[in-house]
C-alpha cells in the first residue's frame, strides 16, 4: 500500500491492560489431517488430529516490559494479543483477540550498533477476529 501510514499496531495485554507493543509478530497454524486407507482402497476416510497455534514475537529489550513478559513466563500467566489503534483503519481486521497466550521460551539478542531485541515463543489457545468491511 503505497504511502501508507501505520497508526495501529500489535501489543500484549494482561487484565485487558497493555503490556508492551509488539516489534514482529510469526503466526504459524497447525491443522493436521491424517488419511486413513484400507485394504479395498486409498483415501477411504480421514482423522483430524489436534489442531496447534504457535507464534514468536519481539519486543525491544528496554525498560521493564521484557522483564514484566519474563515473569509471566516463568508464573505461566495467560496474556492476549489485541490491536492497538491510535487513528485510522490500516489493519485488515477490526479487532483481533489472540486469548489464552502463554510463553513457552525466550531468547534475547544483543547487537553492537541497536537496540536489543527478545524474541518469545509462545502458543495461543483461543482466537476471535472480526473484518474491516
Amino acid at each position: 500500500m503505497p504511502g501508507a501510514k501505520w497508526d495501529t499496531r500489535l501489543a500484549v495485554t494482561r487484565d485487558g491492560e497493555p503490556v508492551t507493543p509488539i516489534d514482529s509478530f510469526n503466526p504459524t497454524f497447525n491443522v493436521p489431517v491424517q488419511p486413513l486407507h484400507s485394504l479395498e482402497a486409498d483415501n477411504v476416510a480421514y482423522v483430524v488430529q489436534p489442531k496447534a497455534f504457535t507464534f514468536t514475537m519481539a519486543v525491544k529489550a528496554i525498560g521493564p516490559p521484557v522483564a514484566t513478559l519474563t515473569d509471566m513466563a516463568l508464573k505461566h500467566t495467560a496474556f492476549g494479543i489485541s490491536v492497538q489503534q491510535q487513528t485510522g483503519d490500516d489493519w485488515s481486521f477490526q479487532s483481533i483477540a489472540f486469548t489464552d497466550c502463554y510463553i513457552t521460551s525466550a531468547a534475547s539478542t544483543v547487537v553492537v550498533d541497536g537496540v536489543p531485541t527478545t524474541t518469545f515463543n509462545c502458543i495461543c489457545l483461543q482466537t476471535t477476529a472480526s473484518r474491516n468491511t
